[in-house]
């Protein structure tokens, strides 16, 4: 269990936290909705000067590159986040390492590039991988600089710099189309944005390397080691059922499967992310407070479960109308694994949050043999609910993900001393209005069954909408307030 301070918090520093999470997302939102915005207009402008074959050359080389991105990081930038008393000379040292690990990566991806032209049976893979391998470089010497950024709080000028980063690689990708670069767009214009914006972090929070010396080392590696297992694990049984849709199910079924994933988690994903990409340096500056963590737990857990349990079980309600209203007989089957994924998406946003917990008390170890578990239960799973075709695969995520995330949760709590009662209570409005949410959805579907499908979406969504505003408003006002206080930049209680 995490002791107390001895001395408790001042309610000013508290409040300046508050404020500086609220303005972390709010920035965040702005770079990443901007930057989103500049990503689709420069699409549609390669979209018309590139091939679908470019694209599709450029799209062969990115699970390998993000397997490497995520080994070469290392785990460093999270455990400078999250281990406040690394001293200074160490922080050198991981920088240097960090250079080291980017260095690797670029290496890895040299010698791999030719096997894996060969796998694709192009041989423009090859260059492409070689040259596209030292953004790992570029990576590695923009890590430490992000990560104490990120550890002192400025997310605003964090969110800026990523921001320019879209900017540049939009504009250069469009710009050396336009001058016939092909494909090689693509990768060079990764490649500048990638070396304009490290040069920009550097700037932001210099860093000068020093030689590494493991024995000084040794807990901080140990820390990011757990880490990066653990993600290693994740990347695995995360993508294990995109492997056996494709194997034993075809290309066809591979297709549905993933347009279900898509929309089941991308609408989650883009909220969430906005939260989670604040919340490991909050709870890392609380880490010793087991009263800031529980509060943090549950005003986030709470917040955050107003906005996915609508949107996740709207999408499972709506998933017959949905499918059959935006896609054609090409797409037959689409719901099912729609309705479970959605529902599993829900349940997924809130674990992240309590992982992030149990990074920032250093339970990584106990997270690293989670990965471990999962990666032994998921993947056969899958294979077996294949012969139920994707909806079986997605069934699979839903029924395995509660047990395997369960036990977890509550090893979390105890570390924190949060009772069980006090957590669940902060999902009971999202909860209570869902379910008059879903009651009303099903309503208007069985009230007018014979309606088309366009129609009955528009209905049941609309009225979905209302009743779980109202239940939430009549019966949760308080909670609500709370939130539109801490958006006011008030202290939260």
């Amino acid at each position: 269990m995490i002791p107390s301070p001895a001395v408790p918090n001042e309610e000013g520093s508290r409040a300046a936290l508050d404020r500086q999470l609220v303005s972390g997302v709010a920035w965040t939102a702005l770079a990443r909705w901007g930057g989103q915005i500049v990503s689709w207009a420069s699409m549609l402008l390669l979209a018309r000067l590139l091939s679908p074959g470019d694209f599709g050359l450029f799209g062969m080389t990115t699970v390998f590159l993000g397997f490497i991105t995520l080994v070469s990081e290392f785990g460093i930038g999270s455990a400078i986040v999250m281990l406040k008393e690394i001293s200074p000379g160490e922080i050198r040292q991981m920088h240097a390492l960090s250079l080291m690990m980017g260095v690797a990566g670029s290496i890895a991806a040299f010698f791999a590039a030719r096997p894996l032209a060969g796998f694709f049976k192009t041989p423009e893979v090859q260059p492409l991988i070689a040259v596209m391998g030292f953004i790992f470089v570029l990576s590695g010497a923009r890590v430490v600089p992000q990560s104490l950024l990120l550890r002192d709080l400025k997310f605003k000028l964090v969110s800026g710099l990523e921001a320019l980063m879209v900017v540049v690689q939009a504009s250069s990708g469009v710009l050396l189309a336009w001058l016939g670069m092909r494909y090689w767009a693509l990768a060079y214009s990764a490649l500048i944005a990638n070396a304009v914006v490290s040069v920009a972090f550097y700037v932001a929070a210099p860093c000068r390397p020093a030689k590494p010396v493991p024995s000084q080392l040794r807990g901080e590696l140990q820390y990011s080691g757990r880490l990066l297992m653990g993600r290693i694990t994740w990347y695995l049984y995360s993508n294990a059922d995109f492997v056996v849709a494709g194997r034993f199910l075809g290309e066809a079924a591979l297709g549905v499967y993933n347009m279900a994933w898509n929309l089941a988690n991308i609408p989650l994903d883009r909220v969430a992310n906005l939260i989670f990409r604040v919340t490991p340096a909050v709870f890392s500056s609380v880490q010793h407070d087991a009263a800031e963590l529980r509060r943090y737990l549950r005003v986030l857990t709470e917040g955050l479960s107003m906005i996915v349990f609508p949107v996740g079980i709207g999408v499972a309600l709506v998933a017959d109308p949905l499918a059959a209203a935006v896609f054609d007989k090409r797409w037959a089957g689409l719901a099912m694994p729609l309705r479970f994924l959605a529902l599993n998406a829900v349940l997924r946003c809130l674990c992240i949050m309590a992982g992030q917990v149990q990074t920032a008390i250093r339970d990584v170890r106990y997270g690293m043999w989670q990965g471990v578990v999962s990666l032994i239960v998921l993947p056969p799973a899958f294979w077996y609910a294949s012969r139920w075709g994707g909806g079986g695969i997605a069934g699979a995520w839903l029924c395995l993900y509660p047990v395997l995330n369960g036990p977890p949760l509550f090893r979390i709590l105890r570390k924190i001393a949060m009772p069980k009662r006090e957590y669940f209570g902060a999902v009971k409005p999202a909860a209570i209005a869902s379910t008059a949410m879903s009651a009303a959805v099903l309503a208007v579907h069985f009230l007018a069954p014979q309606v088309r499908p366009m129609s009955q979406l528009l209905a049941q969504t609309a009225a979905g909408a209302v009743v779980y505003a109202g239940v939430l408003l009549l019966f949760f006002r308080g909670r609500v307030n709370v939130f539109l206080g801490l958006l006011r930049r008030r202290e939260t209680a």
